[in-house]
C-alpha cells in the first residue's frame, strides 16, 4: 500500500522537476521525491508531449534527467521509437537511445545501434539504416557509420551503402536529402544510364554551396563507348522574387563536340511588374541527335530562341518590352531579321467621359535587324472605339479601328476596320437538365488596299481586306452532377467571293462519369460532305482506361487512327499501351508500352516506344526511370534503328 501511496505523491507537486511537471507510474515506486526516483514494472513517464514506457526507470531531479531500460517506447509527436535503453534530458531535451528501432516521422524510419538526439528537429544515428518506406522489409534503404537526420526534411552521411531489400548494391563517399536545413559541399549520389551506341553512362555530381543564396552542382559524365563531357549548373537567389539559373552542358566526341547552354532570370517585385530573361543556344542540329529522343519536336527544332520580357501593368494599361533572337540551327540566321527589341503599350476599354463609348488604344513600336545586313523600324498605332449596349439578355457590340503604320523605309500605311458582334446568353430548364443557348452574329470590315510596297518582316505586316459575317452558336447542357455536353458552330460568309466558307463545329459529351466523347468536324458548302477532322472517346471502368482518337489534318495531309489503354494490374503496378496506325500509308507509325510503379517511397517506369519513319526506318528506345524520395530520379536508356 506505501508503494501505491508513493506513486500518488509523484503525480503531484513533489516529483515536479522545475517548471515542467513529470508524472510517473508503475507497479513498483520508490525513492526520494526531492532527489532520485525510482521505479519498476510497467513503468509510464509523461513529460509535454512526451510518453516514455519501459520496464524500469530512474529520475534525477537535481539533474533533471529521465533514465528508462529494457524493452523501451517513446512517443513524441509523430516520432514513435523501440530502444533498449534511454537518457533524456528535460532542461536541453537532448537524448541518447541505444538499439533503436522505428519511425521519426510518417516519412522517417530508422534502425540503429545508436541514436543521440541534438534538438527537437535534428536526430543523428550511428551504424544504422534509414528509408522512407512504410513497408516491415522495405523496397530501399541507405545506411552508414554515421549520418544525420533532419526530420522531413532531409538526411545525409558520409559512406553511404544503398541497399535494395537489405542487400548493399552501392556505396557513395557521401550522399545527402534533396533539402537541408544546412546545406554542405560534397559529392552527390552517382547517376547510371545506358545507350547503345555510347555505352554505359556514369554521372558523378559535386555540390557546391556558393553562399546563402547560390549554390552550383559540376557533374562529371563518362560513357564507356564514346564520349565524356561535362554540366556546370548555377542556381542563385537575388531575392523573394529575384532569381534565375545557368546551365551549361557539353558532350565530347571522336566525331564531334556538342554543347547547350540555357539561362533564365525572373524579377517580380511586385504583382504590377515583372520581368523574364531567357537564352538558349546550342551548338547545331546534331546536339539534339546526341541526345537520343525520340521526341519529333525535338528532333525537328529548326532554330533556338532567346528573349526578354518586361510587362508593367496598370489599373486600364499594360507597357511590355520584349527583344527577341532566333538562331536557326540550318545557318539561316544571318538572313533573318530580329526583332530587338518591341516596345507595346496597351490602353484597356476605358470610359469616354459623358458618352457610353470606351476607348482602348494597340500601340507597337519594333526594331528589326539582320546580321547580312539591313535594319529597320515600325511604328503601329491602333486606336479604337468601342459601344457596348445591353437589351435584356442581348448584347451588342460595336468597335471602329484605325491602323497607322510608319515604315522608315517606306513611308506610311493606313487602314479602317470595323467589327459589331450580337450576342445572346439565353436558359432554358427541361426538367432535370438545364439548356444555355448563347448564339452570336459577327460582321467584320477591313479596308483593302495594296500594300506589297510595305517590307515584309513578319506575318502580321500583311492585313486582308474582308467583308466577312460569322454567325457562331454555343449549346451548353447541365445536369445535376454538372455539364453534359456542349457544341459550338461557326460559320463564315465572305461578301466579296459571294460564298460561304467551311462550317466548323466542336462537341463534347459527358453523359455519365465513367464516359467522354469528343468531336471536332467541318462541313464544306463547295464540296460537300461532312468532314470529321478530330475524334476522341474515352471510358473508364473499374480503374480500366481506355481511350481511341482519329486525327484528320488536311492542311498537312495527315490521317492517323491512335488507340491506347491503362490496366492497373496491381494497388502499385499499371500498364499502359498506345499504338498510331498511319491511314495514309497503311501502316503502324508507333507504338509504345510502358510498366509504371508506385510504391510510395519510390515509383518507376519501364516503357518501350517505336517509330517507322517514312524511310521504313525504324528508331526505338527502352528507358528505365526510378524516382526514390529524397535521393531524385535515376535512368537507364538503350536506344537504336532497325533497317
Amino acid at each position: 500500500m506505501r508503494k501505491l501511496l508513493l506513486a500518488l505523491l509523484l503525480l503531484s507537486a513533489p516529483v515536479y522537476g522545475g517548471k515542467v511537471p513529470v508524472v510517473i507510474t508503475a507497479k513498483v515506486v520508490e525513492g526520494d521525491v526531492n532527489s532520485v526516483v525510482k521505479a519498476r514494472g510497467r513503468v509510464l513517464i509523461k513529460y509535454e508531449n512526451v510518453i516514455i514506457e519501459g520496464d524500469n526507470g530512474l529520475y534525477d531531479r537535481e539533474r533533471e534527467v529521465i533514465r528508462v531500460w529494457g524493452n523501451v517506447v517513446i512517443k513524441e509527436g509523430e516520432a514513435e521509437l523501440h530502444c533498449q535503453n534511454l537518457i533524456y534530458n528535460l532542461n536541453t531535451k537532448r537524448a541518447l537511445l541505444e538499439k533503436v528501432e522505428g519511425w521519426l516521422s510518417k516519412t522517417d524510419r530508422i534502425k540503429a545501434d545508436r541514436i543521440e538526439r541534438i534538438s527537437e528537429k535534428e536526430w543523428i544515428a550511428y551504424d544504422g539504416e534509414y528509408t522512407p518506406c512504410s513497408h516491415t522489409c522495405p523496397d530501399w534503404s541507405v545506411s552508414a557509420k554515421r549520418f544525420k537526420i533532419l526530420l522531413g526534411e532531409s538526411f545525409s552521411g558520409k559512406w553511404v551503402a544503398f541497399r535494395v531489400k537489405e542487400i548493399p548494391v552501392l556505396v557513395s563517399p557521401y550522399l545527402s536529402g534533396p533539402i537541408q536545413r544546412e546545406r554542405k559541399s560534397g559529392l552527390l549520389f552517382p547517376r547510371f544510364g545506358y545507350i547503345s551506341e555510347d555505352g554505359l553512362i556514369y554521372r558523378q555530381p559535386l555540390y557546391i554551396v556558393l553562399g546563402r543564396s547560390a549554390d552550383l552542382t559540376l557533374t562529371y559524365e563518362k560513357r564507356s563507348i564514346n564520349g565524356e563531357g561535362g554540366q556546370a549548373q548555377l542556381r542563385y537567389v537575388l531575392g523573394e522574387r529575384n532569381r534565375g539559373e545557368l546551365n551549361y552542358y557539353q558532350l565530347n566526341k571522336k566525331e564531334r563536340k556538342d554543347w547547350k547552354f540555357n539561362f533564365e532570370h525572373t524579377y517580380e517585385p511586385s504583382e504590377y511588374l515583372y520581368g523574364k530573361a531567357k537564352a538558349e543556344i546550342v551548338s547545331s542540329r546534331e546536339y539534339y541527335k546526341s541526345s537520343s529522343n525520340l521526341d519529333t519536336v525535338e528532333q525537328s527544332q529548326v532554330y533556338t530562341k532567346s528573349d526578354i520580357t518586361a510587362s508593367k501593368l496598370w489599373e486600364h494599361a499594360v507597357l511590355n518590352a520584349n527583344a527577341v533572337y532566333l538562331r536557326y540551327l540550318d545557318g539561316r540566321a544571318d538572313t533573318i531579321y530580329q526583332k530587338l527589341p518591341s516596345l507595346s503599350f496597351y490602353l484597356l476599354d476605358t470610359p469616354i467621359p459623358q458618352s457610353p463609348l470606351t476607348f482602348n488604344l494597340y500601340s507597337k513600336a519594333t526594331y528589326f535587324y539582320r546580321k547580312a545586313g539591313g535594319s529597320s523600324y515600325r511604328v503601329n498605332l491602333e486606336p479604337s472605339v468601342k459601344l457596348s449596349r445591353w437589351l435584356g439578355r442581348v448584347k451588342n457590340t460595336s468597335e471602329l479601328t484605325y491602323l497607322y503604320t510608319y515604315y522608315q523605309t517606306a513611308g506610311a500605311r493606313k487602314l479602317w476596320s470595323f467589327k459589331n458582334s450580337t450576342k445572346v446568353n439565353k436558359f432554358y430548364p427541361l426538367g432535370k437538365y438545364g439548356l444555355s443557348v448563347n448564339p452570336e452574329l459577327t460582321f467584320r470590315y477591313v479596308e483593302s488596299k495594296e500594300q506589297e510596297e510595305y517590307p515584309f518582316y513578319d506575318i502580321t505586316d500583311r492585313v486582308k481586306g474582308e467583308r466577312r459575317l460569322t454567325p457562331a452558336v454555343e449549346l451548353y447542357l447541365y445536369g445535376k452532377e454538372g455539364r453534359v455536353a456542349r457544341l459550338s458552330a461557326e460559320a463564315d460568309y465572305l461578301f466579296g467571293r459571294d460564298e460561304w466558307k467551311e462550317v466548323k463545329g466542336d462537341l463534347e459529351l459527358t453523359p455519365a462519369e465513367w464516359i467522354t466523347l469528343k468531336e471536332t468536324a467541318d462541313f464544306s458548302p463547295q464540296k460537300g460532305g461532312l468532314n470529321f477532322l478530330n475524334s476522341y472517346a474515352q471510358v473508364r471502368l473499374k480503374g480500366v482506361d481506355l481511350w481511341l482518337n482519329h486525327y484528320d489534318g488536311k492542311e498537312m495531309d495527315i490521317e492517323y487512327l491512335k488507340w491506347g489503354f491503362t490496366l492497373p494490374l496491381s494497388p502499385f503496378l499499371s500498364l499502359r499501351y498506345f499504338q498510331r496506325y498511319d491511314l495514309k500509308s497503311s501502316t503502324d507509325r508507333e507504338r509504345g508500352y510502358t510498366l509504371t510503379a508506385n510504391r510510395g517511397c519510390w515509383s518507376g517506369e519501364l516503357s518501350y516506344r517505336w517509330v517507322k519513319n517514312y524511310d521504313n526506318t525504324i528508331d526505338y528506345q527502352i528507358i528505365l526511370t526510378v524516382n526514390l524520395v529524397k535521393l531524385g530520379s535515376y535512368g537507364y536508356k538503350l536506344t537504336g534503328k532497325k533497317y
